[in-house]
């Protein structure tokens, strides 16, 4: 049966595991090989991908896919992006990720 795994960097891996998901963890360098290697390895139906690490990892490994149904790759925002000096406020990324999961805004006080 396909897993799941998520290709991230060690500090982000972490959290995941914590959570009781696969993790490979790769840095700037070696993230475009891991990611191959992950699809090659035909254990993956779900390979998500940290953005940081491969931009755009279907164009990036449209090669390695040819001919391939499965791993579907996704593509996940960095922490980078979320709480990044450039990404700005981090309470407004998390609530435009609350709105678009529920539909709505929550505030607490």
């Amino acid at each position: 049966m396909p897993r799941m795994v998520v290709l991230t960097d060690s500090e982000t891996a972490t959290g995941f595991r914590l959570a009781g998901v696969e993790v490979r963890e790769a840095d700037q360098g070696g993230a475009q090989r891991a990611l191959e290697e992950l699809i090659e390895s035909n254990d993956y139906g779900l390979v998500a991908v940290d953005e940081a690490l491969v931009p755009d990892p279907n164009r990036s490994s449209a090669r390695a896919m040819r001919g391939r149904d499965l791993p579907v790759l996704l593509s996940m925002p960095s922490l980078g992006a979320a709480f990044g000096e450039e990404s700005g406020d981090a309470t407004d990324y998390m609530k435009q990720l609350v709105r678009s999961a529920i539909g709505f805004d929550v505030k607490l006080e």
